[in-house]
């Protein structure tokens, strides 16, 4: 039975390279044709099996380049982030950006993103942790913050406050003025005597901002601290996290300029706050144009080349300033889907293909239950880690596969085989 059921696969395979050779030249079943053996081939694929790059054509032109405004859509595709009803900023070239353009632009220039996500000061047995629930915040998601004190040791700890106030939450810009704060206008009732956290207990304090400032107003584009404070009568203690809002920042003087190339050095820089990834790599990058680096981002860029998201060129220099590739491009946003678990990979055994117009693919899942997608007629295979075709699968792989929006067709398949 598994020797007839191979025989129809491989048939029914070649009578499908045939009739497609007549019909797409001249590569069979590719999604673009020119990206072939590129490191970034994968990549590109991927991410065009997901919408983020279009298909539509033949080529993808991995060594052009993209624009600002270019890349400001791709990356709220990859980050599932709108700006629909965002303001856009009131950039002086704001008349030069596209109308299609300016929601993307409003959510990346307003992007929040926290690096890193937990802070922790120990004292004694007392830990404290502050933590938000995620790294990436859309313009007008909300920042849940929680401040958490746990008594680790074996004896009870015991605290003396002021009044019921026990802890506070403060938002703090970068010229070092609070913006907001959670205790602001409440009122407090007198505390007689100590607060006693057991031994393995803790106190649990969440809240929520809507980065908003204390007079409900958005907070714009910058570097804000977000505090908390165990607001004991003597020795209170303070936790920080970082939050930057603005991934793709304007420019000095106000100006976005959306037709302008995205560099290598801003694609780094993006790329590490939209992940949340911090400024500190474990080691600095050995580049032999190190010195060329603005001095502020070369922790980032640091950053960005220990997680490979942007990689050092073949003769060791990172060269920020040279515009970074479509495949460049293609390569990190690639590494933030995964990263951000934004792949949404189908999984089963493949049954059998049916080729026709259109072709079929019948896929067992893991409940035994049976399933049929179509194909689309672009499509990019690989078998065992090596790029394959249709016709070279075989019942019994191990599939995922991605589909081009919810219900669409399969567009990117990994297969595992004998």
């Amino acid at each position: 039975m598994k020797t007839r059921t191979n025989r129809t696969l491989r048939l029914r395979g070649w009578g499908t390279l045939v009739l497609v050779a007549m019909i797409v030249a001249p590569a069979w079943g590719a999604i673009f044709t020119d990206i072939a053996g590129l490191p970034a081939q994968r990549a590109i694929e991927r991410l065009a099996a997901k919408g983020i790059f279009k298909m539509g054509t033949d080529t993808f032109t991995p060594t052009g380049t993209l624009s600002r405004g270019e890349f400001a859509v791709l990356l709220t595709r990859v980050l599932g982030v709108s700006g629909q009803g965002v303001p856009l900023p009131a950039f002086k070239d704001a008349a030069e950006i596209p109308k299609e353009m300016q929601p993307a632009v409003a959510a990346v220039t307003n992007l929040g993103s926290v690096s890193p996500v937990r802070s922790e000061v120990r004292k004694d047995a007392v830990v404290y942790v502050l933590t938000t629930d995620k790294p990436v915040y859309g313009p007008t998601d909300v920042v849940e913050l929680r401040f958490t004190i746990t008594n680790t040791g074996k004896e009870n700890v015991k605290f003396e406050f002021v009044n019921s106030q026990f802890y506070d939450f403060i938002i703090r810009n970068g010229e070092g003025v609070d913006v907001a704060q959670w205790s602001l206008g409440k009122a407090f009732l007198p505390v007689n005597g100590l607060i006693t956290l057991a031994a393995g207990e803790s106190f649990v304090y969440p809240t929520q901002w809507k980065q908003l400032d204390q007079n409900d107003e958005p907070v714009l584009p910058g570097r804000y601290e977000l505090i908390a404070v165990q607001t004991t009568k003597k020795d209170p203690t303070t936790l920080s996290l970082a939050l930057y809002r603005g991934a793709l920042p304007a420019y000095p003087d106000n100006t976005f300029r959306p037709k302008g190339e995205i560099n290598r050095v801003d694609l780094a820089a993006v790329l590490v706050r939209a992940l949340g990834l911090g400024e500190s790599p474990s080691q600095p990058p050995v580049v032999s144009d190190a010195a060329e680096i603005p001095a502020a981002l070369r922790g980032t860029v640091g950053v960005a080349v220990e997680k490979g998201l942007v990689p050092i060129l073949p003769d060791r220099t990172f060269r920020p300033a040279q515009p970074a590739t479509r495949a460049d491009v293609a390569w990190a946003l690639d590494k933030v889907m995964d990263q951000l678990g934004r792949y949404d990979f189908s999984k089963g055994m493949l049954k059998d293909i049916r080729v026709g117009t259109p072709t079929l693919m019948v896929i067992e899942e893991l409940n035994k239950a049976q399933r049929t997608f179509r194909v689309a007629r672009a499509n990019a295979v690989y078998r065992n880690n090596a790029v394959a075709e249709l016709k070279d699968l075989q019942a019994g792989d191990r599939l995922l596969f991605l589909k081009v929006g919810d219900v669409g067709d399969v567009a990117y398949i990994e297969a595992i085989g004998k």
